[in-house]
């Protein structure tokens, strides 16, 4: 790695901030100046834990929150020997020890289930990875290699990345929230929906911060916070929305973008999608 960067990434390394069994973790600095956390592996523990191969198939289940506990992912590249783990923020101690565990363990990879609570709760946002399948390609051995991942048939192909052509970064014109499937008023009294926000960009490239908004017992509200990369014209953020109802009338999923700098300008930051139910 070259003094003081991560190659390809625009990252400025920062200090040493912790030191855990599997390897070491820094400050960075993004190239949009948000502070993120970055995981230098021990390489022995990676070859001992299964491999790259091993570690990019369980990263990218941990970015499908198929590996519950981990931190948010934002990438995995390969450097000089070295493999590198990008995430939204510094961790804490026992975030960090946990993250690396599960990422070179082997406890197995299942989808996450929502709680059903009063109007509606959700645990960590399920993402559908077959769909906008390239928002959720995980950058390994930049320069060098790239992984693809499929999440139905587990398969993961390296091909030689011939051509590294600078991408262009995303602005976001426009938002709309809407469930996925059309359902009936009667029949999400007791189920789950795939709401999803569908974002209108320039084609490009990059990583958008949100929170979901939906409603939670006792009329107040629960907030589902996640990153996600996304790229093409018409990308696609879900969201795994367990309903309980009862009665009759409207249940709204407010979506967010929280980093503006993905905005085009005079874009608005969030878009809202309504849900009618009339139940027993």
């Amino acid at each position: 790695m070259s003094e003081g960067g991560l190659p390809g990434m625009g990252l400025k390394l920062g200090p040493e901030v912790l030191r855990v069994s599997d390897g070491v973790w820094y400050s960075a600095t993004g190239a949009d100046g948000r502070t993120l956390g970055v995981l230098r592996f021990d390489p022995a523990r990676v070859k001992a834990s299964g491999g790259v191969p091993r570690l990019v198939e369980r990263t990218v289940a941990a970015r499908g929150g198929l590996l519950p506990g981990t931190l948010p992912v934002l990438d995995l590249i390969e450097d000089a020997g070295l493999i590198w783990l990008i995430t939204p923020m510094v961790p804490e101690s026992a975030d960090a020890a946990r993250t690396t565990a599960l990422l070179l363990g082997t406890a197995p990879v299942s989808a996450p289930g929502g709680v059903a609570n009063g109007h509606g709760t959700q645990e960590p946002a399920k993402k559908d990875l077959k769909d906008g399948l390239p928002s959720r390609i995980i950058r390994t051995f930049i320069g060098l290699v790239l992984v693809g991942a499929v999440l139905g048939a587990a398969a993961f192909a390296a091909v030689k990345l011939k051509d590294k052509k600078p991408t262009t970064p995303v602005q976001i014109s426009s938002i709309s929230v809407h469930n996925f499937a059309p359902v009936q008023p009667s029949g999400i009294c007791d189920t789950s929906v795939d709401m999803v926000a569908e974002l209108t960009t320039n084609g490009g490239t990059g990583v958008v911060d949100y929170e979901w908004d939906i409603p939670a017992k006792n009329h107040t509200t629960q907030t589902v916070a996640g990153a996600e990369t996304v790229s093409g014209k018409s990308p696609k953020v879900h969201l795994a929305w367990q309903l309980k109802l009862s009665g009759s009338g409207t249940v709204t999923a407010t979506f967010r973008i929280t980093n503006p700098a993905v905005l085009a300008a005079g874009a608005d930051a969030a878009s809202a999608g309504d849900l009618k139910y009339q139940c027993p």
